[in-house]
């Protein structure tokens, strides 16, 4: 039995099923590839391919030749620039000899001039959605909306009114061209979510310190993460002691102490010591990528509305199309009238019915969705999950204590009967000095302390000698200041 591996890659220029249709057909004949799955909402492709006939690196080159060349991570993604993007040129280019060609109408130049323009400014701007019409007939055996939209250009100009076919083809390029960027727009949510991670760490190999890609991190390697630093992935503590802001990641709204022995995850902030960390997990496998890949098979997930649009239009478009036809064909044969006339309606026919906004609709919204739940801490399994949110009228929480902003807040203010009045005669002054002491501090319960100052316009009282000290395991995340001494001598820490 033939061996198999699995290789999964991101690639650019992934933007919709048209593109995935191409990389299925170019891979199609590369032997020794047994499976092959692509997922144009993540711009992932996954193969399993047999290691005795072919190789990752061939496998990588022959996409890199199709037009899809593979990065390393998702931060690497997206559309080039618009001045070094073809489809944005082709529209641009469109719409300036559409202008110039009218422009030459209006002046008064020779007949022939405007016209040649606008037929150019037809094929630029037609060029790659018609290329790709032809295509999904030909090979997928499809009618699509790009086709029906080659078919109502060239049509108008072989009617002589080549300015209307070149103006349809301009639109129409516009779409093309802004798809790549529409398509990245909802990706942000992963690109959050990877960016939690550093890119660099420092390594501790042979007795030196390296900085090295997170990439490249081999489990038992230990990397050093200093006070404020992220963790470049999952691993277990081997030496030092601090607290750990996990909101990023568990949402709890106040930080973990860990100590030797303790599992710490990729993406939580490390707070005030700096921990040496062996890795457990490699970076494709920890935390955040596992988060990052839910999110991207929620994205893959269709739900019920988004199904059946698609099975509408498989239907819906090549209907258009036959009905347009019978109305430059047979109308003018059984209803009578000019045969000009007829086609023009069949062609304007067409265009307003062609289905671009319905077929669209349902994914860009239920992509956009998912994206904006996972970038505020809400992952959803799917399509289909989220379109069952419309219909819940009653939640219930049993999660006390877990379901929270991923960051603490002052609900409360208590005085202690020992707290001297002339120091704190009421709630708004004791909070004045306790916003004070914890004004240059950066835990959390500071942070929450100094914004409840802020929310009731109090001014931290000055504060002199100031002193952060760690505390004990128990009690360091309520206790991260001392009193200057002149306060100690009156009141006592607090």
């Amino acid at each position: 039995m033939p061996s198999t591996e699995t290789l999964e890659l991101r690639v650019n220029n992934l933007d919709c099923e048209n593109e995935a249709a191409a990389i299925r057909r170019g891979l199609a004949n590369v032997p020794g590839l047994h499976s092959l799955d692509v997922f144009p909402k993540s711009a992932r492709v996954k193969l399993a391919f047999d290691p005795e006939v072919t190789s990752a690196d061939a496998v990588t080159e022959s996409l890199r030749a199709l037009g899809f060349p593979p990065v390393r991570n998702i931060a690497e993604m997206g559309p080039p620039p618009p001045w070094r993007n073809a489809k944005v040129l082709a529209a641009v280019g469109s719409g300036v000899l559409l202008a110039i060609g009218w422009l030459a109408g209006m002046a008064g130049a020779p007949e022939l001039a405007p016209i040649v323009l606008y037929w150019i400014a037809m094929i630029v701007g037609g060029w790659f959605f018609g290329r790709e019409a032809l295509k999904e007939l030909v090979y997928e055996r499809e009618i699509g909306i790009e086709l029906l939209m080659t078919v109502a250009a060239l049509t108008a100009a072989a009617m002589g009114l080549p300015g209307e076919g070149a103006t349809l083809a301009f639109l129409y390029s516009i779409s093309e061209a802004a798809e790549g960027y529409t398509e990245e727009r909802t990706r942000s949510a992963v690109r959050a979510l990877m960016k939690l991670t550093p890119k660099v760490a420092m390594v501790r190999r042979d007795g030196r310190e390296t900085e090295m890609p997170v990439e490249e991190l081999q489990r038992g390697d230990v990397f050093i993460v200093r006070p404020g630093e992220a963790m470049a992935t999952d691993g277990t503590v081997r030496a030092g002691e601090s607290s750990v802001n996990q909101a990023p990641v568990t949402g709890e709204s106040v930080p973990v102490e860990k100590r030797s022995g303790d599992t710490v995850f990729a993406g939580t902030i490390n707070g005030e010591a700096t921990l040496e960390v062996e890795v457990t997990k490699v970076f494709a496998e920890n935390t955040i990528s596992r988060i990052v890949r839910l999110v991207e098979e929620a994205q893959e997930r269709k739900g019920v509305a988004q199904r059946f649009i698609e099975r509408f239009g498989h239907w819906y478009s090549p209907a258009v199309l036959a009905v347009g036809i019978m109305l430059a064909v047979l109308a003018p044969l059984i209803l009578g009238g000019e045969w000009r006339d007829w086609v023009t309606r069949a062609t304007v026919f067409i265009v307003a019915a062609a289905p671009c906004a319905l077929v669209i609709s349902i994914p860009i919204t239920m992509v956009a969705a998912l994206g904006t739940a996972a970038r505020r801490g809400v992952l959803v399994k799917g399509g289909i999950y989220m379109e069952e949110l419309s219909r819940i009228r009653v939640i219930a929480f049993d999660k006390t204590g877990t379901i929270t902003r991923g960051e603490p807040d002052v609900t409360d203010i208590v005085l202690s009967p020992q707290c001297p009045s002339a120091i704190a005669p009421d709630e708004a002054a004791f909070l004045a000095l306790a916003a004070g002491l914890e004004t240059r501090s950066e835990h959390p319960i500071a942070r929450a302390i100094v914004r409840a100052a802020q929310a009731r316009e109090l001014r931290p009282v000055p504060v002199e000698n100031f002193k952060s000290i760690a505390r004990g395991r128990r009690n360091r995340a309520a206790c991260r200041c001392l009193w200057s001494s002149h306060l100690f001598r009156q009141s006592g820490p607090v």
